[in-house]
């Protein structure tokens, strides 16, 4: 159970039962683990059981992600390609062939003949510096169907005209890379000559957006790699005080494994605290919620996913659950980097191989991990209090280039700590205004 204090109250969650309810008040001068004790013997447990994937049924596929190049105009002092990560793949002057292209394209269209849309994502290294391959790339699949959709990862840092009329007359979805205001940003996200880029990105990002607004509106959205020293709040102002990133956000965070990236940095203790500014956008984020505003305010691209979970989750939910945020290796996405060879997503690196384009796709490579990945799960996780939220994959359990899965153990406490906020803000929110999530999807939960 968690149990935990909102703005007026304090719950429990039972994560057997998914219910969340008050503690009763005569407990209230208790402890959290007096508490715990307490009740623990009342409330409903199951025997829960982790599910996997069934890898014998595995012949489709939702999502092609290509690796355009492995080269990069830029040299993110972070970046996973970096020499502070020794077990991933370096910086290099390397472009994937297009015939290799064409044999991925073929077989993932052979994969997908029952999806509505189609979708190819392109990847790098930084795809921009190869404009005509992705034409090529864009053509190539609309000549193979009719329901593709395409979406562009970059760090924003070249947008010539033929690359942005590229762009928009195939509506592809545009994830820009930017951490923040000037000072944020150029901290980490430098160029091959050490030098900042934030002028640069957002001087094509104006012009991105003043000559096609209705596209900047609709199909770009950004990403922000937070690491230390974290500022959030300043990632808040930003967003609030800039128009022009009125758009989506997806938070990240700097890889923490297999790195010396961490340990390079000359930080006081501070520096690495984030748990007080996240406390802070927690509040701001209640305060717009109760005021309808759930959607539109800056702290839905950090808590919201969890808190619609939340909303939306099952009210009597049986005893199986799918283990932890594990995809179906090559179903639910399908990787192929620049030597034609596949892999279940773009951070696999060298771990998890699925065959490559010359044999074809080959699920049962996986078989082994995802087998020792579940019994592990029914052996450590089956009485987690974050066991219906936890967002962990098999990638946490990558040390090296080896799979040792008490790897990811090391964030458990962080995983279940953000539960807990998420919950602190849903509750607090559904005390004042028990509608304000509805906008997620009509539900009957109360509390």
């Amino acid at each position: 159970m968690i149990i935990f204090t909102s703005k007026n109250n304090r719950y429990i969650y039972n994560q057997f039962t998914n219910d969340i309810f008050v503690v009763p008040d005569e407990f209230n001068d208790l402890k959290d683990s007096e508490i715990q004790d307490e009740l623990s013997p009342f409330l409903e447990t199951k025997n829960i059981s982790f599910e996997s994937p069934n890898l014998e049924n595995s012949d489709e596929t939702r999502s092609l992600i290509i690796n355009i190049t492995n080269y990069c105009n830029m040299r993110c002092s972070y970046c996973a390609y970096s020499d502070h990560y020794p077990f991933e793949r370096k910086h290099e002057n390397r472009t994937i062939d297009f015939d290799v292209v064409k044999k991925a394209i073929d077989e993932y269209v052979n994969r997908s003949e029952s999806i509505e849309f189609r979708h190819i994502s392109m990847y790098g290294g930084e795809p921009s510096t190869e404009p005509h391959l992705v034409s090529k790339i864009i053509e190539y699949a609309k000549n193979k169907a009719s329901n593709f959709k395409f979406s562009v990862c970059t760090n924003g840092y070249s947008m010539s005209n033929e690359w942005i009329q590229l762009l928009v007359e195939n509506e592809a979805l545009l994830q820009i890379s930017i951490d923040g205001d000037k000072e944020s940003h150029d901290r980490y996200r430098i160029d091959k000559n050490g030098r900042g880029s934030f002028d640069r990105i957002v001087s094509n990002l104006n012009k991105l957006s003043h000559q096609f607004p209705a596209y900047y509106k609709t199909c770009v959205y950004f990403v922000v790699t937070l690491s230390p020293p974290y500022r959030l709040t300043r990632l808040y102002e930003f967003y609030n005080n800039n128009e022009l990133f009125h758009q989506p956000w997806y938070i990240n965070f700097v890889k923490p494994t297999d790195t010396t990236f961490i340990d390079s940095l000359s930080l006081s203790k501070q520096d690495f605290d984030f748990s007080s500014q996240e406390l802070y956008l927690a509040n701001e984020y209640i305060n717009a919620s109760i005021n309808g505003d759930a959607q539109n305010h800056f702290g839905y691209w950090v808590f919201g996913e969890l808190v619609k979970g939340i909303h939306l989750r099952e009210s009597r939910p049986g005893n199986k659950i799918w283990i932890n945020g594990c995809c179906n290796p090559g179903v639910d996405k399908l990787f192929v980097d620049c030597n034609g060879d596949y892999y279940p997503c773009e951070r696999s690196g060298s771990f998890m191989k699925l065959g490559d384009v010359e044999v074809g796709v080959d699920i049962d490579k996986s078989k082994d991990v995802v087998k020792q990945y579940t019994e592990d799960c029914n052996i450590n996780c089956k009485t987690c209090p974050n066991m219906r939220f936890c967002d962990a994959c098999y990638l946490g359990s990558k040390k090296g280039y080896e799979f040792e899965l008490s790897t990811k153990y090391e964030f458990c406490q962080k995983r279940v700590a953000k539960l807990k906020l998420a919950l602190y803000i849903y509750c607090s929110v559904l005390e004042i205004n028990n509608n304000a999530f509805d906008i997620f999807t009509v539900s009957d939960i109360s509390i």
